[in-house]
């Protein structure tokens, strides 16, 4: 099959070949009696009545919703002309039934029928990774019975060393449209200096393979350059492939075009969609003379796997596929980048240029973050599926510096009166708000109180049947609300600005993994979006040096720090629901300081506790059963064997304050590796102590008997 590099048929053909072309179909031809038609104009006929469905098919999605279709009226072409009936009226797929009527014969005519796909108005995206929904290997010629499929990289060589991977797609609806189809790749090595373009074709596999999991093993259980599974050997050597790449456009890259390489692989991927071909994946080959290595399916760093980013319009009423478990993600700002004023879109093509912020390569919830010190944002260009008047959800991690006043975080607009959709917080609190027939919708929550200093989740989700707004805050549901009748969400064609908006309001802190999705998200879907959680402690008190040595303080709010006297916070947090084996990618421990003495610089050390402790009920009474200096519990009587709470030599973490830190605000601990060695069981979940070091400084912690202000732990998966 010969695919060509560019140029446009007209749009009915087009039309006819991408949507109609793709999908089963039964032909009717039904010839009048009234006239007999010639075997050339039976085919003329034929014809016309193609270019009917190809028209009716174009029109009907035009249409963004799934309902009201109509019939195509008679149309002329030149001195003939056909129409087209269209049954059912909604939902997909259609039956269009055109008939041909010719000039000069007005008893003769030809009726063709076909079913469609009636596509939605959005575009989604669909990420699929080699790691969780494909494989890969390459295939080497120096060592042709060897297999690497267990290897940390792709290797890449003329004649000698070539990738083959596979993606699995059968989530995707049968019957989608595909807008664009890319896959990345991440370079880890580029080979020798070379100013050369490096020209490398994409083929189409035409024998199902294994990846294998034996780097360079002659024992091979996965794909070789002589077999396809250890065994089986390939029809024609490394591999059977199509002889004619299958790239939409020639691809040339160069040793200095960056980390990231893509291949344009839409209309192989509508192929496999359609079914027109079986799925066995793609074999990379180059045709120049260089080496280079790519990260493969095994790569530590999920950055660096190989991945097949999918845009695609799915027909009226599909199943869509989930991203990380979310069905029809568009866009998501990981602002994992460490430098450069690039923001790149982890799941499809809306980048966008940083102006007045900097990369925070630690500062985020599973890596790097977005800061904003002083008024800055992201512009991202005006795209359609960032354009959002049906069902729609927004996300994104903040940790804001200053709370007071508007704190923007989405604004699609770039000019008042004008946002398409908006979220961000307000006074510390989250809102929601669009503009719809000349006036503000905003939606707000009421007493929540956000504080400076931590990492909340927030989320707002748009249902377009019931008008109905819903906003949550670390997967929690704070808000419900119904827009009236007629006021809702307005798509338009302006960009997208991330951290400001045309009110020169601005959001001050930093922004982490912000989402845009096309489809209203429930509690799960928000907290898919997370990719972790936000605990609480499940236990905290304070021990205290002072007289009485078995007073109690498990109620007591605020926890008291200081080294004279010696007063040490404990706090304990659940992790159970949490399996062995997770791999916490980062754990942030907040504690809201209520008030601080520091007198040059603050600092205190958390430590693991390596004996149980029960938290009580006193504020400084003598307890029957809480934690004091002395004993972990009373009654039974359980002394710790080192008074004031046995802990661990190693920290897990410091808090630090600098001299005129602001009080009433939250501040940051990583705690990763102890939180880690918890849920693999290396060490008992006991919780931590914090100790303050030598000197007269001190602070108050709230509790969590401080609703809302009580001690956070931002915990991420993926």
């Amino acid at each position: 099959m010969k695919r060509t590099a560019g140029g446009f048929l007209l749009l009915p053909v087009s039309l006819l070949l991408i949507v109609i072309g793709a999908i089963a179909f039964g032909l009717v031809q039904d010839i009048g009696t009234g006239a007999r038609l010639s075997p050339r104009d039976a085919e003329r006929a034929r014809r016309l009545a193609e270019a009917g469905i190809a028209h009716a098919a174009w029109k009907l999605n035009q249409l963004t919703a799934c309902s009201g279709y109509t019939d195509l009226p008679a149309t002329a072409i030149g001195s003939d002309s056909y129409k087209v009936s269209v049954s059912p009226t909604s939902g997909s797929p259609v039956t269009l039934t055109a008939t041909a009527t010719l000039a000069g014969l007005p008893g003769a005519r030809v009726s063709v029928s076909r079913q469609v796909p009636k596509t939605t108005g959005n575009t989604l995206t669909y990420t699929v990774r080699a790691d969780s929904n494909g494989g890969d290997t390459y295939l080497d010629a120096v060592s042709p019975t060897k297999n690497y499929g267990g290897a940390a990289t792709l290797q890449l060589q003329q004649g000698a060393s070539y990738p083959l991977l596979q993606f699995d797609l059968s989530l995707l609806p049968k019957g989608s449209r595909i807008v664009d189809a890319q896959l990345s790749l991440y370079r880890e090595n580029a080979g020798s200096f070379s100013l050369s373009g490096r020209t490398v074709n994409a083929h189409r596999v035409l024998e199902p393979w294994e990846p294998g999991t034996k780097p360079g093993s002659s024992g091979a259980d996965g794909a070789t350059w002589q077999t396809r599974d250890g065994i089986r050997i390939w029809q024609a050597a490394a591999p059977t492939v199509e002889s004619v790449s299958a790239l939409d456009t020639p691809h040339v890259h160069y040793y200095l075009s960056g980390y990231t390489i893509a291949w344009n692989l839409t209309g192989l991927v509508q192929g496999w969609v359609d079914g027109r071909y079986p799925n066995y994946g793609i074999l990379l080959v180059p045709t120049t003379s260089f080496t280079e290595a790519y990260g493969s399916a095994e790569s530590t760093d999920s950055a660096r796997v190989p991945k097949l980013i999918v845009k695609y319009v799915a027909p009226c009423g599909a199943l869509n596929p989930p991203q990380d478990g979310i069905s029809g993600r568009v866009a998501w700002w990981k602002f994992d980048e460490t430098g450069g004023a690039s923001a790149g879109d982890a799941v499809g093509s809306h980048t966008g240029s940083l102006t007045g912020g900097s990369w925070n390569g630690s500062g985020g919830v599973s890596g790097g973050a977005i800061g904003f010190s002083s008024p800055g944002k992201v512009t991202v260009p005006y795209a359609a599926d960032l354009s959002m008047s049906g069902d729609f959800s927004l996300a994104a991690w903040v940790n804001m510096s200053d709370r007071n006043g508007k704190r923007p975080v989405l604004y699609k607009g770039t000019a008042a009166n004008e946002a398409n959709y908006a979220m961000g917080t307000r006074d510390g609190e989250l809102y929601f708000e669009y503009f719809a027939n000349n006036a503000w919708r905003t939606y707000s929550t009421t007493g929540l109180n956000l504080k400076a200093g931590t990492y909340y989740h927030l989320a707002a989700t748009y249902k377009d049947m019931l008008r109905q707004i819903k906003l949550y805050v670390d997967g929690n549901l704070v808000g419900t609300f119904t827009a009236t009748f007629g006021n809702t969400p307005v798509a338009n064609t302006r960009n997208l600005l991330i951290g400001t908006t045309p009110y020169n309001e601005n959001f001050l802190g930093r922004l982490d993994d912000v989402q845009i999705v096309a489809s209203t998200l429930d509690a799960n879907g928000v907290f898919g979006t997370m990719g972790g959680s936000v605990r609480l402690p499940v236990a905290d008190a304070y021990v205290s040096s002072s007289v009485p040595l078995n007073a109690n303080y498990g109620a007591a709010t605020p926890l008291q720090l200081s080294y004279l006297p010696d007063n040490r916070p404990l706090l304990r947090f659940d992790l159970s629901n949490l399996p062995t084996g997770t791999v916490v990618k980062r754990a942030i421990l907040s504690f809201h300081i209520e008030n601080a003495s520091i007198l040059l610089f603050f600092k205190a050390r958390l430590y693991p506790l390596t004996e149980s402790w029960v938290e009580g009920t006193q504020n400084g009474a003598i307890s029957t059963a809480g934690v004091s200096w002395n004993k972990r519990q009373n009654s039974p009587d359980l002394p710790w064997s080192n008074a004031g709470g046995s802990f661990a030599s190693n920290s897990a973490g410091i808090l630090s304050l600098p001299l005129g830190a602001t009080p009433q605000r939250y501040w940051e601990m990583d705690i990763t590796a102890t939180v880690q060695e918890w849920v693999d069981g290396v060490r008992p979940n006991h919780g931590l102590t914090v100790l303050m070091d030598i000197g007269v400084d001190g602070a108050t912690i709230s509790s969590r008997e401080s609703v809302r202000q009580e001690p956070r732990l931002v915990i991420t998966t993926q």
